[in-house]
């Protein structure tokens, strides 16, 4: 669970902070950050004189596909988070608080029950870090273009392509002997 109760934050002044340690965590992130084993974390939830700030550290296994030769591979990510929560509830009253229309949409808030859920963070800031040509290796050959095997294992001398019939001509000019 990625969500922390923070109505005890809300009432102390500016400054005052609570450490939140995540140690061998199984989420559920979403079909696009696929999680390779459990999530370390480390969070400093601190008290803004507007709301709560999360700054801290994830680290965390993802499992990724070789865009050459289409293998799965775990690489070990690291990302920091930085967001602020705005609350929703005034925490002395419990009345709803009007939100500002000059605010984006995408402010992140502290919902009614004073608690932050830092998962959508966390899956965005992982989601971020998918290279645009992942590779298990910088060496990796990649798939033959003939048999589709990798390029690595076995034998790839695949037998002479058929000739185009329309450059058949041009073809028996290389069989030729040179004069």
């Amino acid at each position: 669970m990625t969500s922390f109760n923070v109505a005890g934050l809300l009432h102390e002044p500016p400054g005052a902070f609570r450490d939140v340690r995540l140690r061998d965590h199984y989420v559920t992130l979403g079909p696009d950050v696929e999680l390779a084993g459990p999530l370390d974390a480390d969070f400093r939830l601190q008290r803004t004189n507007r709301g709560i700030l999360a700054r801290g550290s994830v680290s965390a296994p993802l499992r990724r596909t070789c865009a050459r030769c289409t293998d799965a591979y775990v690489e070990e990510v690291r990302v920091a988070i930085d967001e602020e929560f705005l609350p929703t509830i005034d925490p002395e009253s419990g009345a709803q608080l009007a939100t500002d229309p000059t605010e984006p949409d995408a402010t992140l808030r502290v919902d009614e029950h004073h608690e932050i859920s830092l998962g959508a963070v966390i899956h965005d800031e992982l989601a971020l870090t998918e290279p645009m040509h992942p590779l298990c290796r910088d060496d990796c050959p990649g798939l033959c273009v003939e048999c589709g095997l990798r390029m690595d294992t076995g034998d790839h001398a695949h037998e002479a392509q058929e000739i185009d019939p329309r450059l058949a001509g041009l073809a028996a000019l290389l069989k030729e002997p040179k004069q």
